[in-house]
Formats: C-alpha cells, structure tokens, sequence
C-alpha cells in the first residue's frame, strides 16, 4: 500500500503547490502525540485518502515541538491539526483528527471550493494582533487583576483551574505562590498548595516511574493524557521546589525528587549533558503495575534536544541543586548550559533544536528569553562572571534581531525566517515577552545596567490594554510585574574563593528565587563596583541584603541571611509625629 509522500515544510514545498496549481494539506503533529497516531493508522492508511493527497494535493508534515513558529500561526485547536491551505499559506479549512471517512468528504469539498476560487481564497485566521504600547501605567492594580482571575478559575474541590481536560498551569501556580510569599495573600496559599498536592496524589501523576503526564481527561485529575512532556515536568520541577522553599511541607519536596528520579532515567543524556524532548503516550502501558511494564517495552521517547526545554531544566537544576543540598544537580545544570551554548551560530543565534541534526530555524525569543534565564542562575549559582558576560551579549543580539526599538518588545522569530504564508507576519506573544522582560531586569540587578531596566519596561507597557483577555494566561505578565513594581531581593556576598565565602553563597541559593538576585563580588576583582555600591570591602567575607532600596547591615554569619531578607520583606509600621 502507498503512503502519503509528506514534504517538509519550505519555498520549494509552497512552489510546488504554485506550480502544480494544488491546495496544501497541512498537518501538524507531536511525536508524543495519542490522536496524531490514530490518524496515522485510520485516516493517513485509507488508500483513497492516500491516493487524492498525493495526487491532488502538497501535502507538508510539521512537528510542533521543532516548529512551534508554524504552529502558533496555523494551529486549529489541538494536535494533530489538519489545515488546508492554499499555495500563499492562506487557510481554506481545518480541524484537528478528522476521520477516514469525514476526511474524504473535506477533500472533496476543499478541491471543489479551491477550484472555483483561485487565487481569491479569504484566510480563516485573523492576523496577529500586534499589541501597541500604551501612556497607561503599569501597576499593581494590573497585578491584582489577573491574582482574581487565578483566584476566580481556581476549582475549590479538585485544584487546578476550570474544568476538564485540567493541564497543570504552572505559570499561574507560580504567580499565586509569589502573591502568597510576597502579599501574604492566604487564599494563593490555597490554590498553590490544593493544586499541588491533588495532582502529585492524583492521576496526572505516574506513582510507579515517576513523573507528570501532560494532563488530565478528568476535572478530578483521575484519568491522564499519558505522554510526559520535558516542558512539564521542568516547570512542574521548578514549581515544587519552590512551594517546597515557601511553605516546608515534604510531600512537595517528595514530588520534585520523584520527578528528578525520571528525568534522570529516561529523559537526561547523563554522558553529554542536555534532555530529550518527551516520552510517548501509551494508555495500554502506563495501565500496567510494575511488574508487567517490566515485561514490555517503554513508550519511545523522542530524543531531539530542544533549547527551550533544554535551558527550562538547567534552572530546575540549579534549584534542586540549592534546594535538596545536592551539588550533582548544579553540575549537571553547567554541563547542560555549556552544551547549549555551543551551538551558538556566528551571528549569535541558537538553534531551536539540537542533537543529531541542528535546526535550521534559529534565534527563537522563547529560546533566547529562557537561556537568558538560565544564564542568570549559571552565574548565581557558580559566582562566575563569564555567564554575565555571555548573557549580556546574547541579550544585545536578541535586541539586534528581534526587538523593536521603535514599538518596545520583541517579535517570536527573527525577520529572514518569515516569508512563506502566515510566517510573513512577525508575532509579539505576551508570555515570551514577559520572560524576555524577566530575564532583562534580572541582568539589571545583576549589572546595574539601567538600560536593561528601561527595555523591560518598555516590553511590559505593550500589554498594558491587553492582559484582560488572556485571563489566567497572563500571569507570566504578572509575574513579570511582580519583578517590575516591588523591586528585588538583593543578596550581595563580599568574599574571595574560600570555604567561608561558599557557606554564604550556600545559604543565598536556598532563598526563594522569584525577585531575588545574587551578587557575588570578588574584593580584588570588583574593588570598583564594590565602591560604588559603598559597601566595605575590609567586612568579607559577608552577605549584604536589601529589599528594594532598604537594606540591612553586613551579616558576618550565613544563618543570618534568611531572617534578615524575611524582616525586611514585613512591611514596616508607620510612626507617628510626637503630639
């Protein structure tokens, strides 16, 4: 029996289908994909649906994990997406799974309606709403905002937010955990921990290999999606080590250890460094008790190593480093970063995937925003100032082919990849550019370069008349914010390489990290900086903390570090003029 001969997605695809005068059949699939399976095994087998495809059709096959620029601009409401196009990229219809014999109907009607149309086929997309910054200010009242829509969709008798199908959020866990830390707010204590707790005692998570699958069928987290993605569980990673820090229950300590137990099995090239993509769904297997699953074979994983996902888990790992006392995992965060960063083009571009073939779609923000990241927590977490420095001109090249210095923000993908269909128009999405945002202020803090601080703020006044419509999607804008408006907390450890320097840069890495810098200043090497911020180089080794612009006296002990940073975090009692 034929198959379909898939072609990539390229000009000489989009040429072809000029040419030939042909529509284009568009599919976007996951390798982890359930429904992208079946529609292999039902629809793409039927010899009819097989014949017309290759014969009266381009059709082009798209990963979304390796083109997520594609997959932002054509997807059609989940995976796999069955879109129709015409040879400019215009969409003519689409779905998700569509069976054999509903999908012979669809390409009878596409052909019909193509031929009597040509060349006048109306796009089904809207164009990107380019966001446009605005004179409004940016204040807490925003932040508050979108803390009642987490509060407002947070389900009270399960966790999570909203119904079913029921996908972990991460992003809104976090910001409801820093609106609790920092704000005292008790009901985000609630939704941090409800959540947390039903889903790592619940479905979604696998109790025999570890793990989170991707989400839950069920609004009760009973029944899983059961493919384990590496985004998942690197921010799920990330969000129990910091419930963990913020809250001291162990059972969120237990969670994070279980998922770092399968990261380490099936997801971490432990030789090289870096973490595949994500493990398959397989109802049948993950249904089996261990003794059985022992006696089968394991879902496949895919094996590409994304730099997104990539750059997620090394700052999960520094975490877990700092947050389980286990030094193993730092390493292994380094020897991750140094292998991303390896694959820097000459132009200061990443790759968007790595391994046995290199992507030829390069210098991603959301890649560039995440490694920005992991840049920061390689310098916290080592004192080496060389991640600085790496990360300040990663930063000036994401400037160079990203930003808008006109507008402010960034754009997703870099101008010479946008010309085929709906790639031409360059996109400015809301949560890559809080991340970019974040990570500016971070090296702000860290450098003291208020032009990063200028470029945030211009980035986060895009979405000022925006962030309404996105509801609990906007919380890495309020996170983002949360940086903004309250200023950081600012460690400063004065010390040259020594046993009692590392015991206060121990005691800086536990510090919960959402707002907090590290500063490590060597009395030789920084003399200048240290005298600018006035501090006395003759006091090291010693911690200096501030919150904001409020800061505490040098501390010659590192179990002082936690308390000081928790008294000036309290707000201060006004005093009142003497009658």
């Amino acid at each position: 029996m034929g198959r379909i001969q898939w072609l990539d997605w390229s000009k000489e695809s989009f040429e072809k289908a000029r040419v030939e005068g042909k529509p284009i059949l568009l599919d976007i699939k996951g390798s982890w994909c359930h429904w992208c399976h079946v529609m292999d095994e039902t629809s793409y087998s039927d010899p009819a649906i097989v014949d017309a495809l290759n014969k009266k059709f381009v059709p082009i096959r798209v990963d979304t994990d390796k083109r997520p620029d594609v997959n932002r601009r054509y997807n059609m409401g989940g995976w796999p997406t069955t879109a129709f196009l015409d040879s400019d990229g215009k969409i003519i219809t689409g779905g998700t799974y569509i069976p054999p014999e509903q999908l012979r109907e669809v390409i009878r009607s596409v052909l019909d309606m193509f031929a009597k149309n040509k060349g006048k086929v109306r796009s089904k997309l809207e164009p990107p709403r380019i966001p446009k910054a605005t004179s409004d200010p940016l204040t807490e009242g925003i932040a508050r905002d979108i803390a009642t829509a987490v509060a407002v969709n947070f389900d009270i008798d399960y966790g999570g937010f909203g119904f079913e199908p029921k996908f972990p959020q991460a992003d809104s866990l976090e910001y409801a955990l820093a609106r609790y830390r920092y704000h005292g707010e008790k009901e985000m204590f609630t939704v941090v921990s409800k959540t947390l707790e039903k889903m790592g005692k619940g479905g979604l998570y696998d109790h025999i290999e570890d793990g989170f699958f991707r989400y839950s069928t069920t609004r009760d987290w009973t029944i899983p999606h059961f493919e384990k993605m590496a985004e998942d569980n690197a921010r799920l990673l990330a969000t129990y080590l910091k419930a963990y820090q913020v809250t001291g229950n162990p059972f969120f300590k237990e969670k994070a250890e279980g998922i770092l137990r399968y990261v380490q099995s099936k997801l971490a090239d432990l030789q090289n460094g870096g973490f595949y993509g994500s493990q398959d769904a397989n109802e049948e297997y993950y249904k089996l008790g261990l003794d059985e699953r022992k006696k089968h074979t394991a879902p496949s994983i895919d094996k590409t190593f994304y730099t997104n996902y990539n750059v997620l888990f090394v700052s999960s790992y520094f975490l877990a480093g700092a947050v389980l006392n286990n030094p193993e995992y730092t390493k292994f965060g380094l020897k991750t970063i140094e292998r991303v960063l390896g694959t820097i083009d000459s132009k200061g571009a990443l790759p968007h995937y790595f391994g046995t073939d290199v992507s030829a779609l390069k210098g991603l923000l959301i890649d560039h925003a995440l490694t920005l990241h992991a840049l920061a927590d390689a310098y916290e977490h080592t004192g080496n100032p060389k991640h600085v420095e790496t990360a300040k001109k990663l930063l000036d090249d994401s400037i160079r082919t990203l930003g808008d210095e006109k507008g402010g923000g960034f754009y997703d993908i870099p101008e010479q990849s946008a010309d085929i269909g709906e790639l031409r128009a360059r996109d400015k999405p809301m949560d890559e550019n809080s991340a970019m945002a974040t990570a500016t202020l971070r090296l702000f803090w860290i450098t003291g370069n208020e032009r990063y601080e200028k470029l945030a703020e211009k980035t986060l006044r895009l979405f000022t008349s925006e962030y309404e419509r996105y509801g609990i999607m906007a919380a890495p804008y309020a996170l983002a914010l949360e940086y903004l408006l309250n200023g950081p907390v600012g460690i400063t450890i004065l010390g040259s390489k020594s046993k009692e320097t590392e015991k206060f840069r121990l005691q800086a890495r536990k510090i919960y990290p959402v707002r907090r810098y590290l500063l490590h200043l060597d009395p030789v090497r920084d003399s200048e900086r240290i005298r600018q911020l006035g501090y006395d180089p003759a006091a090291a080794p010693a911690a200096y903390v501030c919150v904001g612009k409020v800061c505490g006296p040098p501390l010659k002990e590192p179990s002082m570090i936690e308390p000081t940073v928790s008294s000036l975090l309290k707000p201060v009692p006004v005093a009142t003029a003497p009658q």
